[in-house]
């Protein structure tokens, strides 16, 4: 894959999900990222699965990054924090409001030694928010926006989902606002706050049924402009080995071949739209009668929008996942090979209209770069460098 932000230096303090994918994607699109962590191992570093001492939760997403482990308490290591965002174009942080300014690194205090400095925040409620001191992860943020709500069990109860919405929302418009702020800069010299909410992001998924509800005035349980779970052309059918299909044929075209698959021809006129729990039923009786894989054969090349529920093992050896290369790779010192799924964005030029840049599927190190040696290209001495670490400011690890 191309490098589009090869020259663009990011000082990364991020210590959650939606940070660290934050600097994880600006990374595969070329950023050089130095990541400045605790003295101790963070929550991250802990989490399963633990495989010789080492957590894959976090290596699946610190590649193409350069670690420092710093205190930031100490004089001397906010010192050098302070320097190093003199050299940068990018502070990412996602502390609670407030930490950061505590620390000596907020905003404006980094503005001061850095006009050009373009600093990410990314918190629960966002940095102005009555709420902005609130605790809170991706559940929390699904329920108060709404997602749960509308994401419900035929009894009613709602159901966790598998992904982290908001987290990775978060990372996704963090990432989008810093290449944003990065353009403007071209023009303007000058850097910018980006304030992301995760709640926001998580709101911002409910945008269709919002606008609705406010022109209206009708929520969308009684104003009828919600997929309802007794829709049968939008719905999730189990088949006779207790696997699952997908149906999504809304369009009169899908809905025409669906029908006509599945031997109910009739239905193209007789069902005209919206919440049907008896027609539902009956489809649900149809799809009982054969295992997934004969349903998937039946529908295969029909083009109506069918699909298999797949395990991840089935989605990442799919067709279109091993065509686009959606995996990239990291060595690691102890562990070897790790591979992890890369950042989906692919490039086309003129020159290679026909077919997509591959990925970066190349081994990378997370570890290619120890601290003395981040340090000595900030312009510190090996000497000075040795300093900090006998006085426990820096960590050789």
């Amino acid at each position: 894959m191309a490098s589009p932000l090869k020259k663009v230096r990011i000082l990364d303090f991020t210590h959650l999900l939606p940070g660290e994918l934050c600097s994880t994607i600006l990374a595969d699109l070329g950023c050089e990222i130095i990541r400045v962590e605790s003295m101790k191992p963070g929550l991250g570093q802990s989490l399963p699965p633990i495989v010789k001492g080492e957590s894959l939760y976090y290596w699946s997403i610190h590649r193409h990054k350069r670690r420092l482990r710093l205190d930031l308490k100490a004089p001397e290591g906010l010192a050098v924090a302070q320097n190093l965002s003199r050299q940068v174009d990018i502070v990412l942080e996602n502390f609670r409001p407030g930490v950061m300014t505590r620390l000596g690194l907020g905003f404006k205090q980094l503005k001061k030694l850095n006009n050009r400095l373009i600093y990410c925040s990314i918190s629960g409620y966002g940095q102005g928010s009555t709420w902005s001191q609130r605790p809170g992860h991706d559940l929390n943020f699904v329920a108060e926006s709404g997602i749960l709500n509308y994401n419900r069990q035929p009894d009613g109860t709602p159901v966790l989902p598998g992904a982290l919405i908001s987290d990775y929302l978060s990372a996704v418009y963090a990432a989008l606002g810093v290449t944003s702020a990065l353009h403007e800069r071209n023009a303007s010299g000058k850097g910018k706050h980006v304030d992301i909410s995760m709640f926001e992001c998580a709101l911002s998924t409910m945008n269709v049924l919002s606008t609705a509800m406010l022109y209206t005035g009708q929520p969308p349980e009684s104003g009828n402009y919600t997929y309802q779970t007794e829709l049968p052309n939008y719905n999730i059918y189990e088949c006779s080995d207790r696997r699952y299909i997908a149906v999504a044929a809304l369009e009169p075209q899908f809905w025409q071949i669906f029908c006509q698959t599945v031997g109910r021809p009739e239905l193209v006129k007789t069902y005209t739209g919206g919440a049907n729990a008896k027609l539902r039923d009956e489809l649900a009786a149809i799809f009982a009668k054969r295992p997934l894989a004969e349903w998937q054969a039946l529908f295969d090349g029909t083009n109506c929008c069918v699909s298999p529920v797949q395990t991840l093992a089935e989605a990442l050896d799919s067709l279109p996942a091993r065509e686009r290369f959606v995996l990239a790779n990291l060595m690691h010192p102890t562990l070897g090979l790790i591979p992890q799924l890369a950042t989906p964005i692919t490039t086309r030029t003129a020159k290679n209209g026909a077919g997509a840049d591959k990925k970066n599927v190349e081994p990378s190190s997370g570890q290619s770069h120890g601290p003395i040696e981040i340090l000595k290209s900030a312009g510190y001495s090996r000497r000075q460098c040795e300093r900090l670490i006998k006085a426990g400011v820096l960590s050789q690890s």
